[in-house]
């Protein structure tokens, strides 16, 4: 599944270049676990919240033992969420919204904005 107009969606900012690797990785092996387990997705597009919610709630805690790295890649799957343009609804459904309550570091990574979103 080819990726590029969505990971040019994304822009890194200021991370360093390898995290912004380990990034771009994490979102490949989300939508190929989602390519291979539903093989009628074709492109990012097709991408359901069905499907991010399997890699979410059953693929990923029986292949990451570690709370730390499901956080990580849940992090990669909302920025893929982001920036295919979905509905803000979907990050609460998988539970990546944040609350002002929790605190800590806004994020370095932004989604960037395009007429095909507002259309």
């Amino acid at each position: 599944m080819r990726l590029d107009h969505i990971l040019n969606q994304i822009d890194f900012g200021k991370l360093r270049p390898m995290e912004r690797t380990r990034y771009i990785n994490r979102i490949k092996n989300v939508v190929s676990v989602i390519e291979e387990r539903f093989p009628h997705v074709q492109r990012p597009e097709q991408i359901q919240l069905k499907h991010a919610q399997y890699y979410r709630n059953i693929w990923l805690p029986a292949h990451s033992p570690s709370m730390r790295t499901q956080d990580e890649h849940m992090r990669a799957l909302g920025l893929l969420v982001r920036a295919l343009g979905r509905d803000d609804s979907w990050l609460g459904k998988l539970g990546l919204t944040s609350h002002s309550s929790t605190g800590g570091r806004p994020t370095q990574i932004k989604i960037r904005n395009s007429r095909k979103h507002y259309r």
